[in-house]
């Protein structure tokens, strides 16, 4: 039997080999992809990019985000958020973030039977609990219509989403903590990234 540290390599090996197969199966995929810019205080600090592939009942989906700004001190956050879905079921998704002065995390949820195995940063636990059909991936590309909780990759759970004005909607943190998109047209033109000694915006510049 293997030492625990060294399975938990081979599934980390095995989950990216998964993860780079899903993704070439979708070379001939129909793509939608959308450019945002990450604003603070009316200044342009990075930049964030969602891409949907779909071919037959299979999704893809990715986010990407590069973030460098100044409080007291120098901050930069990347990050990166993938989704697959089959016949509407999420079956996989991952997290992964660096942020200046913190451990990165290196977040995933498989599916497993009727199970999710959730990893996060070596640490796996099984969950039992309804199909996933909606995580926050799915926020930027379709309306939260009749949808009043989201599957967070980063939190691992499900959060509460709540329409507040037309066309706008609340997704509540496990922190109290609040974020707000407002659509266009059926897509996400604008995020509002809202916590207490800053709010970050995140503007819809293009759409391909």
């Amino acid at each position: 039997m293997f030492p625990k540290k060294i399975n938990t390599r081979i599934e980390y090996v095995l989950l990216a080999l998964v993860a780079q197969l899903v993704f070439i199966s979708f070379c001939a995929a129909q793509q939608r992809k959308l450019t945002y810019d990450v604003m603070r205080n009316g200044s342009v600090i990075g930049n964030l990019n969602f891409i949907e592939l779909t071919k037959d009942q299979k999704k893809f989906l990715s986010l990407t985000s590069d973030v460098k700004t100044r409080f007291i001190f120098s901050f930069i956050d990347q990050s990166t958020e993938t989704a697959a879905y089959e016949d509407g079921i999420m079956v996989y998704s991952s997290f992964y973030q660096r942020q200046t002065g913190s451990d990165k995390a290196d977040k995933i949820t498989m599916a497993s039977g009727n199970c999710y195995k959730l990893m996060n940063n070596g640490v796996s636990k099984i969950i039992t609990c309804s199909p996933i059909r909606y995580n926050t991936l799915l926020l930027y590309n379709s309306i939260p219509e009749n949808i009043n909780k989201v599957y967070s990759d980063n939190f691992q759970t499900l959060l509460d989403i709540k329409k507040v004005e037309e066309n706008k909607y609340r997704l509540t943190l496990p922190d109290g903590n609040y974020n707000y998109y407002t659509y266009n047209n059926g897509v996400c033109s604008k995020v509002d990234i809202e916590r207490t000694f800053f709010t970050i915006h995140f503007i819809l510049r293009e759409k391909l």
